[in-house]
């Protein structure tokens, strides 16, 4: 494949020359070759499940993901970097890298050069793609992930070079943030997500800004405008106004031996109009919640334990694999009226939950009661809860922005 896959510069070549005419023609050709090269595992990816569930929120992208294993967050926040070559999977070293006894080949893979920010990047798509053109831009150097003003801008300058695309940013910390967090990278593509639909729940202007309070499980304040430069100025006064912002009565703590408050940014286009979905995020433990006072919490974890990241932010659901065949054991416990084995112990409280249901399709009910306790877990990571109490502590910290931004 990497003979028949064209060469960095053809490709490249190929692609610029697209985009100054259409930059829609240009990624979706992109995306197609990565397809043909089999570079995006498209049989693996046909194996994934898919569905939506109703919600308060409005309806909320379900998948189960058989491509990709289970990762612990444990496992993701004790990642060292490393001294192999190349140094990740991210890393532009993998153009047409042949492998190894313990690193994957990608010699069919290929990634197209641009400038963000006045830096240097590479656009490239997920292998194991979770939505429409799932696209991955990737930091010329092995460096950590860190958000900050600069992160903004790069998204932004994205999103002008592809205005049918969004971009978004992990936070940089464990617990809150991606499962690769050494080097730094940005995640998006060409799809819609339930967090676009979210209801408004108060809006206010200043100084060419729309801020808005989105009615939403994880704490998001949307920030609009069509100056581009204003809109920076806001999302970094936003930024390091969260980032230092305490509320002990509601377990937020801005740091301890650590810092604990970061985001997740999000940049799409609509028009002129340039949108910033901002997640606030605290990755703080206690005695109660040691893997996460934010983070799903134990009795979510037979259905989701992994870190909630940006595409889980935006409403679409990544489950692990095991769920598939363990969905169908359950469904014929139920039917059957026998106990749970041993197999299926950490569905125990959950299955005699499902007991309690009335249903007429039963495989159908487990997979929304699945997507009901997904979105209950979005709910834990919300640092201000949908309680009044949350709320009227998320408007005052909304209100103490802008007057202190004014």
């Amino acid at each position: 494949m990497d003979i028949l896959t064209p060469r960095p510069s053809d490709l490249n070549r190929r692609f610029h020359q697209l985009h100054r005419d259409d930059p829609k023609k240009a990624t979706e050709d992109f995306y197609q070759r990565s397809q043909k090269s089999n570079y995006i595992k498209t049989n693996r990816i046909a194996k994934n499940e898919a569905y939506t569930v109703a919600s308060v929120y409005g309806p909320i992208q379900i998948t189960i993901n058989l491509s990709k294993p289970e990762k612990d967050p444990k496992d993701i926040a004790n990642q060292k970097p490393s001294n192999d070559y190349p140094k990740c999977l991210l890393c532009k070293e993998y153009v047409g890298y042949y492998g190894n006894t313990h690193q994957p080949p990608r010699s069919n893979h290929r990634v197209i050069a641009l400038t963000l920010n006045e830096e240097p990047f590479y656009f490239q798509y997920s292998p194991y793609v979770y939505y429409n053109e799932h696209a991955i831009v990737l930091h010329e150097q092995h460096i950590p992930m860190d958000v900050k003003e600069h992160t903004f801008k790069r998204l932004l300058d994205f999103i002008d070079l592809f205005p049918h695309y969004f971009m978004g940013s992990n936070a940089g910390l464990p617990i809150v943030g991606g499962s690769i967090l050494h080097h730094e990278h940005y995640q998006g593509g060409r799809a819609h997500f339930p967090i676009e639909d979210a209801r408004v729940l108060a809006e206010y202007i200043s100084d060419e800004v729309i801020y808005q309070r989105l009615y939403w499980p994880l704490s998001t304040v949307r920030l609009i405008s069509k100056n581009k430069a204003a809109l920076i100025e806001a999302a970094e006064h936003l930024r390091k106004t969260w980032e230092n912002t305490d509320h002990p009565t509601l377990e937020i703590v801005a740091e301890t031996t650590h810092k604990h408050n970061a985001i997740t940014p999000i940049a799409r286009k609509s028009g002129a109009a340039y949108i910033l979905d901002i997640a606030l995020r605290n990755n703080r433990t206690n005695a109660t919640y040691p893997e996460g006072i934010f983070h799903p919490h134990r009795d979510k974890h037979h259905i989701k334990k992994e870190n909630i990241g940006l595409i889980e932010v935006m409403g679409l659901a990544i489950l692990p694999g095991r769920l598939k065949a363990d969905f169908t054991a359950i469904a014929n416990g139920l039917k059957t009226n026998t106990e749970p084995t041993e197999e299926l112990r950490r569905y125990h409280s959950w299955i005699a939950h499902l007991k309690t249901i009335r249903h007429k399709n039963t495989e159908q009910m487990i997979r929304e009661e699945a997507g009901k306790v997904f979105i209950q877990g979005l709910e834990d990571c919300g640092v201000f809860k949908q309680t009044k109490a949350g709320q009227d502590a998320f408007d005052t910290f909304i209100k103490t922005l802008i007057a202190k931004r004014g």
